[in-house]
């Protein structure tokens, strides 16, 4: 099982912000598969080695705003939205704790929404990102989740395990 520890999101008029970013040639996140990843897990014969040890982990169940976009990349290999609170790094911190593992990138609290192939008019691309700077984008939905992703030739599939 490909496994990862994730927060569902939900971004307000993501049918107009791809429209405001049409010009990006690349894959943009199913609206249903939009989500916060905490961390990649990767295969696992089976869960409950990962349930067990995440098992009455405490952390504040909230709904955190999405403002603001950013991207990866130079050049942009990744658009995305901002999730920026404290209870982001701490529910993170506890779950690198809990599965005693060491991450091997920093935690950056973010929500893919496009993975980009090629930026046709770069300037044209930090005008748009800009424009979306203090913008209110959506929300996550506040629950730590483990989530099954199958890859299929049509992109992920996505299947909640345990929500915490």
């Amino acid at each position: 099982m490909r496994l990862f520890l994730g927060t569902f999101a939900t971004i307000d008029y993501y049918g107009l912000l791809k429209e405001r970013f049409s010009f990006l040639q690349g894959k943009w996140v199913e609206r249903h598969n939009i989500h916060l990843t905490y961390l990649f897990l990767g295969e696992h014969p089976t869960p409950y080695p990962i349930i067990e040890k995440l098992e009455g982990i405490r952390y504040e169940k909230k709904e955190i705003p999405l403002a603001g976009l950013g991207f990866f990349g130079h050049p942009p290999k990744v658009l995305y939205a901002k999730a920026e609170d404290e209870a982001l790094d701490a529910l993170h911190h506890q779950i690198i704790t809990r599965l005693g593992t060491t991450p091997d990138k920093p935690f950056v609290p973010h929500v893919t929404l496009c993975r980009i192939k090629k930026v046709p008019n770069f300037s044209r691309f930090i005008d748009t990102v800009r424009k979306y700077q203090h913008h209110h984008l959506g929300k996550l939905q506040g629950e730590l989740t483990l989530i099954e992703s199958v890859l299929t030739p049509k992109g992920p599939k996505y299947r909640v395990i345990r929500t915490f």
